[in-house]
């Protein structure tokens, strides 16, 4: 029997074998991805490509070109009487139309342990010296489009440059409403904000592969760093990518009088001072800062956002003073030493009676016990082998030496203040910029905060 061969059955099939061929995915090509200097070239062929410095030098100015009657900036921008001809917050709008405006630079941050949020740091080696450039986008999670080590292009027609806490930085104007924020008053106003992501994906270009091998680490020290204060000669520094040696944290932070102290032993979700990278900011919202030394003397902080992954963990060589079992508070007589046996002590200009019962006769008193001298467990001293000091939970922070990677930051913004060196700091990516190694070579490793007392 001939069989018959269904003509409109062929066709079907073949129109969905055509269909599914049709929708399977094609390989992504390198080049649709990955520009070459070829691309760079035709890509720039309308406009100009800036060195860094020469954008920042062509298109900003001190006070901007955005700033008007009703365009105010916030109050805090400028002060003429404490520091004449200085803004620290501008904003120069780009021209939209004409010749092309290019810059191009290799990434230097990434965003995976949330210290650059929504931004990105650029560097250029022009002349075998470094150039630097923060750029604000609002997206999280950059860093997986643009890794640290990308190199790419940026036509700059429409966007804005500007500076805010005297950084420069890539931008669009944004204006600040929040009249709920802490000292609203002196912050609503314009100031530099976040590039959209579209808008930016649209005028970049990345160029070649990530290599972060191809970054270049200026080796500095914290005196030469901070031996200059002045926030014009610090935009030109702001944003490089450094390295310190021989570095050690101190132990210290600033307290709410802008003073330095030693960091407390509190739970960081409440304790601004905590001894830990980023306590709390108690809803102000600054990057937390602790100080270290390169032992020339002289100090820089190392910067952390609260809201950071690590932000949590104790500084080197700092811990819950319980975790080491010491010797907790007992008793305190200021005005007489009590009957029972005591040890004394003088810190701060005051004499502390604390006694010693029986268990802790027998057991042997240890001369670097914690002495608690509140009921409350939230002031006290140590003794570190030489003197009583409020060392407490960051002893052995010394301990721990080596070296720290990051983007070098001059933030300033309040020009109300005299320029000071507190307003240098390195900011880290995350913990793995820091490489420390105690006396006998132990490699220093990330312990996170433990609510944990003796009581």
């Amino acid at each position: 029997m001939k069989k018959t061969i269904n003509l409109s059955y062929i066709l079907l099939v073949a129109a969905v074998g055509a269909l599914f061929s049709a929708c399977e995915a094609k390989p992504i090509e390198e080049d649709s991805l990955f520009a070459n200097e070829a691309q760079v070239d035709e890509i720039t062929k309308d406009g100009q490509l800036f060195t860094l410095q020469q954008f920042v030098d062509s298109f900003m100015t001190e006070v901007g070109n955005y700033h008007s009657d009703t365009t105010n900036y916030r109050t805090t921008a400028n002060n003429e009487a404490v520091n004449p001809d200085l803004w620290l917050f501008s904003i120069d709008t780009l021209p939209t139309d004409g010749p092309g405006i290019y810059i191009r630079g290799r990434i230097t941050t990434d965003d995976y342990g949330g210290n650059f949020y929504k931004s990105l740091v650029i560097q250029q080696i022009v002349e075998g010296k470094q150039q630097a450039l923060r750029i604000s986008v609002d997206a999280g999670s950059i860093s997986g489009m643009y890794p640290r080590g990308q190199e790419i292009l940026i036509r700059c027609n429409g966007l804005a440059i500007g500076r805010y806490a005297n950084q420069i930085q890539l931008c669009v104007p944004s204006h600040n409403n929040n009249v709920w924020a802490k000292d609203a008053d002196r912050k609503v106003g314009w100031a530099p904000g976040r590039i959209p992501f579209a808008r930016f994906k649209a005028a970049t270009t990345r160029i070649g592969l990530p290599e972060a091998k191809k970054l270049v680490y200026e080796l500095r020290t914290v005196s030469d760093i901070t031996a200059s204060v002045d926030p014009k000669a610090a935009r030109k520094e702001d944003g490089k990518l450094v390295r310190i040696g021989n570095i050690y944290y101190t132990g210290h932070c600033e307290n709410d009088s802008r003073k330095t102290a030693y960091c407390t032993w509190g739970n960081p979700s409440l304790d601004k001072t905590a001894n830990v990278f980023a306590p709390t900011t108690q809803n102000v919202g600054h990057p937390q800062s602790r100080f270290i030394t390169d032992g020339s003397g002289d100090t820089i902080k190392v910067s952390m956002s609260e809201y950071a992954k690590e932000a949590r963990f104790y500084l080197p060589g700092a811990s819950n003073p319980y975790y080491d079992m010491v010797a907790p508070y007992d008793s305190v007589d200021t005005e007489a030493a009590p009957s029972s046996p005591y040890l004394s002590f003088t810190a701060d200009g005051t004499t502390y009676y604390v006694r010693v019962d029986i268990e802790k006769m027998a057991d042997g008193w240890e001369a670097d016990d914690v002495v608690f001298v509140n009921d409350t467990y939230t002031k006290g001293y140590v003794y570190d082998g030489t003197n009583w000091s409020e060392k407490v939970g960051v002893l052995h922070c010394t301990d721990y030496v080596g070296s720290v990677t990051g983007i070098l930051s001059y933030y300033m913004d309040n020009a109300n203040y005299t320029p000071s060196a507190t307003n240098w700091a390195i900011s880290i990516c995350d913990l793995s910029d820091l490489d420390l190694k105690d006396a006998s070579g132990e490699k220093w490793v990330p312990v996170e905060y433990t609510n944990y007392t003796a009581y």
